[in-house]
């Protein structure tokens, strides 16, 4: 009995640790402005509004090469296609509001 509780004893102490390195570390690039050799400089960027949806895109040979959550309100996509890298961010109807149809809003980024 006692070795079976020493086993489990070992078995608790290694899985918290692996379970430590599974979380997320959160921002772990450093924020513009601080005093960091490794700190980037805020730079304006350009993000043009597209008229196509995610579909036309797609449809046009463009590659989705990123998916992430986008804070709870959809899926923020990047795609490349003819020389161009676009950033779209689908949104899933929800039953909760009127919005019973997917959508989806394009930015160029050059």
């Amino acid at each position: 009995m006692r070795k079976a509780g020493f086993m489990l004893m070992i078995a608790l102490g290694l899985l918290g640790p692996v379970c430590g390195f599974a979380q997320s570390s959160g921002d772990w690039l450093p924020q513009s402005g601080v005093k960091s050799p490794y700190s980037p400089l805020a730079v304006p960027t350009t993000l043009k509004p597209l008229a196509l949806s995610l579909t036309e895109l797609l449809n046009k040979g463009f590659k989705v090469i990123s998916a992430t959550d986008y804070s709870g309100q959809g899926v923020l996509l990047t795609v490349e296609g003819r020389k161009q890298t676009v950033l779209c961010v689908l949104t899933a109807p929800n039953l909760q509001t009127d919005q019973n149809v997917p959508t989806s809003r394009c930015w160029a980024l050059n």
